[in-house]
């Protein structure tokens, strides 16, 4: 996601951004020095040039590949938590009460998963099935992680380059985890070596043991892409949404880049395809965060996929994450994290249903949601989970008003 441009800021809103911002660890504070090359580096090995000054007042939303000044306290979050993810210590679980059940029909996960992970920021969750857990990832570390019913958390899949994990998909068929990841943050900060090609792509890790079994560039030639959402056929096709090429690139299970889908509706000033799922009969389902729409695509292995817009009842402001529920109907997550121009928004989880195959979709349920900036969902045998992950406080440097934990709540 990408930050909202902002308004002309209070004195109070200047020194809240300006602020140092807490740290987030089990280590001591000073474990971790505050700043420039003070500051631990999780990859030590690789380049770390100078920050390139941003010109002021330009919107970080924008696809002209320019930084506002704001974004100083976001690089400074980013550097810390990262860093301190990589050092140890960062990810600290703090269980939860145990969920009382009184029988077997009861759901053994609590309605609300508040969890500790200083550093962790995750956009995408998925449910493991053969864990009976969530799996989130980390825009801020890089990682997988296991969320198990106590709230626990353990790192499955290790930082294997300086990326944010962005979104995550279980394939428990073939014993695997699809995630799309991303330098695009580390690079609009400064963090990586502009003059190198970025990293962006697509990778697949074995699900028992979270070893990497693939890694796949996508979007090569982009200057700044930046991949968001992943999903898996029936055949074991990954697709993977990009929100700043606006397209949906095709990857076979073997590795091999199949196709690239584009079409002059996906394209956005702002943020483009984003959540996406397969449909058993065959076709996807793709949101577009800027104005809400949703669009069907007819035999997405065929040389000419066909591209059609769903007509809804009425259109929420963005799509962000999407599941598809075992009844046929859609569940949408909400918010204004991205919005065009800095509008403000609501967080909400909203509920399709569609009787002619998604040509048209109603609304079943507008649910305005409690928790802010929820993201991505996770459809479990025990409900719908949505995911909380902070994500405000990297994009704008503003703490967290629930600082070191992300939630899941079921809808």
């Amino acid at each position: 996601m990408r930050r909202r441009p902002g308004h002309p800021r209070t004195d109070s809103e200047r020194r809240l951004i300006t602020a140092p911002v807490q740290q987030f660890s089990s280590k001591p504070r000073d474990a971790f020095p505050v700043g420039g090359a003070g500051l631990s580096d999780p990859f030590p090995d690789q380049p770390r040039p100078v920050r390139p000054r941003a010109p002021p007042h330009i919107p970080y939303r924008s696809k002209e590949h320019t930084v506002e000044p704001s974004l100083q306290a976001s690089r400074r979050t980013l550097l810390r938590l990262a860093a301190a993810g990589a050092a140890g210590g960062a990810i600290a679980a703090a269980p939860l009460p145990a969920f009382a059940a009184t029988g077997a029909d009861r759901c053994p996960l609590p309605r609300t998963l508040s969890v500790t992970a200083p550093g962790l920021y995750p956009e995408g969750v998925a449910w493991d099935p053969r864990r009976k857990a969530f799996l989130v990832g980390s825009t801020a570390q890089g990682t997988i992680s296991v969320v198990r019913a106590d709230g626990s958390l353990s790192v499955l899949v290790a930082p294997f380059a300086r990326v944010s994990v962005i979104g995550i998909q279980v394939d428990a068929v073939r014993g695997s985890i699809q995630a799309a990841y991303s330098d695009y943050f580390f690079r609009r900060l400064g963090m990586v070596d502009t003059s190198l090609p970025p990293v962006n792509g697509v990778g697949s890790f074995d699900l028992a043991t979270g070893a990497v079994r693939q890694l796949v560039p996508v979007s090569t030639g982009e200057s700044e892409p930046r991949t968001n959402d992943v999903t898996t056929d029936r055949h074991g096709d990954i697709y993977v949404t990009d929100t700043e090429a606006d397209t949906i690139t095709r990857v076979s299970r073997e590795g091999e880049v199949l196709q690239v889908i584009r079409d002059d509706r996906f394209t956005a000033d702002g943020t483009g395809p984003n959540g996406i799922v397969a449909h058993p009969a065959g076709y996807l389902l793709m949101g577009k965060y800027d104005g809400g729409r949703l669009f069907r695509i007819d035999r997405p292995r065929s040389a000419r996929p066909v591209v059609r817009e769903v007509r809804l009842d009425r259109a929420p402001a963005s799509i962000d994450g999407l599941a598809l529920r075992p009844d046929g109907s859609l569940v949408v997550v909400v918010n204004d994290l991205s919005l065009p121009g800095g509008a403000g928004g609501r967080d909400a989880v909203v509920v399709l249903r569609s009787t002619d195959g998604w040509r048209t979709a109603r609304t079943l349920r507008d649910q305005t949601w409690p928790l802010a900036d929820p993201t991505t969902v996770a459809v479990t045998p025990y409900g719908d989970y949505v995911v909380s992950g902070g994500l405000r406080e990297i994009l704008t440097g503003v703490p967290s008003t629930t600082p070191g934990q992300f939630q899941l709540r079921r809808r």
